[in-house]
């Protein structure tokens, strides 16, 4: 990440392409409406919906599908906000 200088002292904060953010692995994109419950992962929710090809390719519901990596979604991610565990109601 690097800084750059704007008018009247005020800074901006850009996120090199390419460059990871964090420890490592990218985090789940869908916590940026709100933490789900504690300990729970995506896995056990009711939007997550798998399609198989050669491999598995899960999606998010909420993320949308653009047949390409760009909507790919873990399963094993910390669930959002908009978590509903598989089979309640």
């Amino acid at each position: 990440m690097i800084t750059q200088s704007r008018l009247f002292g005020l800074t901006d904060e850009l996120i090199v392409p390419g460059k990871k953010k964090g420890p490592g692995k990218k985090s789940n994109p869908m916590l940026r409406i709100g933490d789900g419950p504690e300990g729970k992962r995506c896995k056990t929710c009711k939007h997550l919906g798998i399609k198989q090809f050669s491999k598995n390719y899960y999606k998010c519901r909420y993320r949308g599908d653009t047949n390409g990596p760009g909507t790919d979604h873990r399963a094993n991610w910390p669930a959002c906000s908009l978590y509903e565990q598989e089979g309640k109601k």
